[in-house]
C-alpha cells in the first residue's frame, strides 16, 4: 500500500549514512512478480553475501550494480504516481549507484536537483558520478568509447553549472586532467571554453594547469602542498573601500600624495568593471629611505591584499621568480605561487625593490628576462615553473617595481612600467612619520598605548635633527622612545 508523499523521507533515503534493507528489498521483488527470476535473485544474493569474491573480482560489483540497476527501473515507471514506487526506485538506485554503477548515480543526481534537495546532496552524488566517470575514461581502451564518456561528462557539468558553478568547476578541471594531451587536443579546447565560463561565474582562477609527478619523495612531498591549485578555483580579492584607504594613507604618508592619487585612480576604473583589485605594471622611484616599502606594505594592508616583497639587489638568477629545479638539493617552488599558496589568493601584491641594482650579463641577467616576462599578461598566465613543472598563471599579480634610478635599466622594462616619481617628504610631513614610527614601536613590541610618553616641544625640536629621511627619523623615535620609556625623569635625551 502506498504511502502518503508527507511519510517519503527523501533526503534520508539518499544519505549514503541511511541504512537499507537490502533483503526486504528482495522479498518485495518477489512478492510483487516484477519479473526478476527466483534464480537470478539467489545468485546475486550469493554474490553479494560472498565479501571473499567480491573482494577478488571487481567485476562482482559491476554486475550487481548493472542488476540493481535494472530493478530500479521497474520501479521508476510509476514513480510520479506511487510514493512505495518512489521509494523503492530511489532504494534500488542508491544501491547500483554504490555498486559503481554510473547510470544510477547519474539518475540520482538529477533527482537530487530537480527536488531542490540540499546542496550536501546534490554534492554526494555528483560526486559519485564523475568519480565513476573518470574511472571509466581511466580504463577504457578505444578512442571513441573516451570520447564518449567526456562528451557525457561535460554534458552533465553543463547542466550542473547554472546553480552549481564551483562544484562543475571542480569536476570540469579533474575531468580535463584526465585529456590525453597528445591525442585529445581538440578535447581540451572545447572544456577550455566552459572553463573560462565557470571561473567568471565563480570569480576565481586554476593557478596551476598540472604538477610534474616525480619518483623522488621529497619532491614528491613538496608538490604535494600545491596539488590542490590544480583541483580548485582560487579566489580573485574584490577592491576595499577606496575612500577610507585614501584618507589614511594622504595623512599617514602624505608625501606619497601623488602616487596615492594613482593608485586610487587605477582601482576606481577597475570598480567600472567587474571589481577585481589588480595595479598595473609599475614603477615607483625615489631616494633610498623614504618609505617605499613601508607604504606599500600599509596600501596592501588597507586593500585587504597579500603582500611579499623581493629584492633584486645583486640577484643575477631567476630562482626567486620561476622556481629551482628539482634536480638542486635546495630545490623549491618560485615566490610568486608559494605566495598564492599561502594566503589562496590568486591577485596579491608583489613588490621588486630595488630593480636598478639587479646583477647579471651584459643582457641585465636572466631575473630581468624573467620580470620581462611576468609583466605582459598573455605570457605571465603561462609561466612554467622549474620545480613544479607545469604552468602557472600569475596574470592576476599586481608588480609593483622600486627604484632610485632609471639610468641602469633597460628600455625594455621601462616601456612596460608606469612610472611615478616620490619626493622626499617636506619638513611639515615629517610629524606625520614621527607619529606613525611610535604607532609601530608600541605594535611591534606589544606596549600598552596607555605607557605613551609626552612629546613636548622640546622632544620636537630634538627630532627635527633627524628630518633627512623617514628611515632615519624612525630609528631617532625609537631610540627616543627607548629612552623615555625606562627613564622616569623628563630629561631630554642628547
Amino acid at each position: 500500500m502506498d504511502t502518503d508523499k508527507k511519510d517519503l523521507n527523501v533526503e534520508g533515503l539518499l544519505d549514503p549514512l541511511h541504512h537499507i534493507h537490502i533483503a526486504s528489498f528482495i522479498d518485495e521483488i518477489g512478492d510483487q512478480n516484477k519479473g526478476i527470476s527466483e534464480k537470478v535473485i539467489r545468485l546475486w544474493v550469493e554474490m553479494q553475501a560472498d565479501s571473499v569474491m567480491r573482494g577478488r573480482d571487481g567485476e562482482i560489483d559491476k554486475i550487481i550494480g548493472n542488476l540493481a540497476f535494472k530493478i530500479s527501473a521497474l520501479y521508476r515507471i510509476n514513480a510520479a504516481q506511487s510514493t512505495n514506487d518512489e521509494y523503492l526506485y530511489m532504494a534500488w538506485s542508491r544501491y547500483a549507484a554504490n555498486h559503481r554503477n554510473k547510470q544510477a548515480a547519474v539518475n540520482l543526481l538529477l533527482y537530487a536537483i530537480g527536488h531542490q534537495l540540499s546542496d550536501e546532496l546534490v554534492k554526494c552524488w555528483a560526486d559519485k558520478a564523475f568519480e565513476i566517470t573518470l574511472d571509466e575514461i581511466k580504463s577504457a581502451f578505444h578512442t571513441e568509447e573516451r570520447r564518449n564518456l567526456f562528451a557525457e561528462a561535460h554534458k552533465l557539468i553543463v547542466y550542473l553549472s547554472p546553480n552549481y558553478p564551483r562544484y562543475s568547476l571542480t569536476y570540469l578541471l579533474q575531468l580535463m586532467r584526465s585529456v590525453n594531451s597528445r591525442y585529445e587536443d581538440d578535447l581540451t579546447d572545447q572544456l577550455k571554453v566552459t572553463e573560462g565560463h565557470l571561473m567568471s561565474k565563480v570569480g576565481g582562477v586554476r593557478v596551476v594547469e598540472s604538477i610534474e609527478p616525480s619518483a623522488d619523495r621529497a619532491v614528491r612531498t613538496t608538490c604535494e602542498r600545491y596539488e590542490e591549485l590544480t583541483k580548485v578555483p582560487v579566489k580573485i580579492t574584490q577592491i576595499a573601500d577606496l575612500s577610507s584607504a585614501q584618507e589614511l594613507l594622504n595623512r599617514e604618508f602624505p608625501w606619497f600624495h601623488t602616487l596615492t592619487k594613482k593608485l586610487i585612480s587605477s582601482l576606481q576604473i577597475r570598480l567600472l568593471g567587474n571589481g577585481n583589485f589588480f595595479i598595473p605594471p609599475l614603477l615607483v622611484l625615489g631616494d633610498a629611505g623614504i618609505g617605499k616599502t613601508s607604504y606599500l606594505l600599509r596600501f596592501a594592508q588597507l586593500m585587504k591584499i597579500p603582500f611579499r616583497m623581493i629584492s633584486l639587489s645583486g640577484k643575477s638568477d631567476n630562482r626567486d621568480l620561476a622556481g629551482t629545479s628539482r634536480g638542486w638539493g635546495t630545490g623549491q617552488a618560485s615566490m610568486p605561487i608559494t605566495l598564492i599558496n599561502e594566503h589562496k589568493v590568486a591577485n596579491p601584491i608583489i613588490m621588486v625593490d630595488e630593480v636598478d641594482k639587479s646583477g647579471g650579463s651584459d643582457h641585465n641577467g636572466r631575473i630581468l628576462d624573467t620580470l620581462l616576462n611576468l609583466l605582459e599578461p598573455t605570457s605571465a598566465k603561462k609561466t612554467f615553473d622549474e620545480y613544479l613543472c607545469g604552468n602557472c598563471d600569475f596574470s592576476h599579480i599586481s608588480w609593483i617595481c622600486t627604484a632610485n634610478s632609471v639610468q641602469q635599466m633597460p628600455d625594455t622594462l621601462l616601456s612596460r612600467l608606469d612610472i611615478v616619481t616620490v619626493d622626499k617628504p617636506k619638513a611639515e610631513h615629517y610629524p606625520a612619520i614621527i607619529n606613525k614610527s611610535i604607532a609601530n614601536f608600541f605594535s611591534e613590541n606589544s606596549i600598552h598605548s596607555s605607557h605613551m610618553p609626552i612629546i613636548e616641544e622640546a622632544d620636537w625640536k630634538w627630532f627635527e635633527k633627524y628630518y633627512s629621511s623617514p628611515r632615519v627619523a624612525k630609528r631617532a623615535v625609537y631610540k627616543w622612545l627607548s629612552y623615555r620609556l625606562l627613564t622616569p625623569s623628563k630629561q631630554l635625551l642628547h
